[in-house]
């Protein structure tokens, strides 16, 4: 779900928080009416701002007193909510520095000088084919269909998927096995709640996480699953919540004049769903409202003054059970998205260039 970089163009870095603080203040929106708690709101609109680039690692969020002003809720709240992402670790504090963004670093030097050592090698292996007198085309598909068979000789790569609804485990897993079809790989899913007990007792999933190459979550949940993996020494990928191109379609297809609602679940990510709605409806920040589906009286509001509404898998026995006839809504399903293909794909590849195989005959 390709969503813009609103960072870019700040002229701003890591030790220049005040102005990064403005922006953050400046879209920085609160729901009293949803019946998601007020400190949730924060939490969830931080985790936002920093996937989509507005926060970035070592940046400092608002002062504790400055966003409770700015936002004219208690000191406490802001409080808790930055509590909550440091739970999760998301962000760290440090007498004398205050709180900082602490993110995973998706990328190492070593990965980058790995690729450019490839991109050499490539460049160079074509020249001396094409010197050769080969036809470089005929040469790049025999080559991809050496590889190919080799890749069958290397034990299946492993990856852990973690999620915290069953659901979303379950489309992320099956769109991954369909995208990832081209290498040997197993993949298996997982949910957050679970992992202390996996972690702790022996069992398929405990066996299958103690061996996985990679541990791939929602950005959501990464520095939780971070911390709850650290002592296996995992790499954990951090995907993009996503919708699906199928919701996406309903989404953008539905009449300008719709007022779009939506219903999301307790531990629903609601600024990164509303707002990517936003975002395709092409309507302005805080035009689509959105309720928590265990608050009854926020949902009877919504529907009150929304023409369609939007759902997630979490709320869909409780949307089905008051949803008319006449009444318009659209499930939400997610997946991973295009680059994160991308990387999990450039990924395996550099992993199975290190694996030891015997060679073809």
């Amino acid at each position: 779900m390709a969503r813009p970089k609103h960072r870019d163009g700040l002229n701003t870095g890591p030790n220049s928080p005040d102005r990064v603080g403005e922006v953050i203040l400046s879209h920085f929106t609160l729901d009293r009416q949803s019946g998601l708690p007020l400190y949730l709101q924060i939490a969830h609109e931080l985790m936002y701002l920093i996937e989509t680039g507005v926060l970035r690692d070592g940046d400092a969020p608002p002062s504790l007193r400055r966003l409770a002003k700015q936002l004219r809720i208690s000191f406490l709240t802001v409080d808790k909510a930055y509590k909550w992402l440091q739970s999760r670790g998301v962000l760290a504090t440090r007498r004398g520095i205050g709180w900082r963004v602490t993110l995973i670093r998706e990328y190492s030097d070593q990965d980058a000088r790995e690729q450019l050592r490839l991109t050499k090698f490539v460049d160079e292996t074509l020249v001396a084919a094409i010197e050769l007198g080969l036809d470089a085309m005929a040469f790049a598909r025999t080559a991809v269909h050496r590889a190919t068979a080799l890749e069958q000789r290397v034990p299946p790569r492993k990856l852990a998927f973690v999620e915290c609804h069953s659901e979303f485990v379950d489309d992320y897993v099956v769109e991954l096995r369909k995208e990832l079809s081209e290498f040997n790989v197993e993949i298996r899913g997982m949910l957050t709640e679970s992992l202390a007990d996996i972690m702790n007792k022996k069992c398929a999933d405990g066996d299958f996480l103690n061996r996985a190459d990679y541990v791939l979550t929602t950005f959501y949940h990464s520095g939780f699953v971070q911390q709850a993996v650290s002592q296996l020494n995992r790499r954990v990928i951090a995907l993009t919540l996503s919708l699906n191109k199928e919701a996406l379609y309903k989404i953008v297809s539905l009449p300008r004049n719709q007022r779009v609602g939506a219903i999301l679940g307790p531990t629903d990510p609601a600024p990164t769903i509303v707002k990517s709605l936003e975002y395709y409806r092409d309507v302005p920040p805080g035009s689509i409202p959105y309720a928590i589906v265990t608050d009854s009286a926020a949902v009877n509001r919504l529907r009150a003054k929304t023409d369609s509404l939007a759902y997630t898998i979490p709320c869909q026995a409780r949307v089905s059970s008051f949803l008319k006839k006449n009444e318009t809504a659209i499930l939400l399903r997610f997946g991973p998205a295009e680059e994160d293909i991308r990387k999990v794909q450039a990924l395996l590849g550099s992993s199975s260039r290190r694996a030891s195989v015997p060679l073809l005959t």
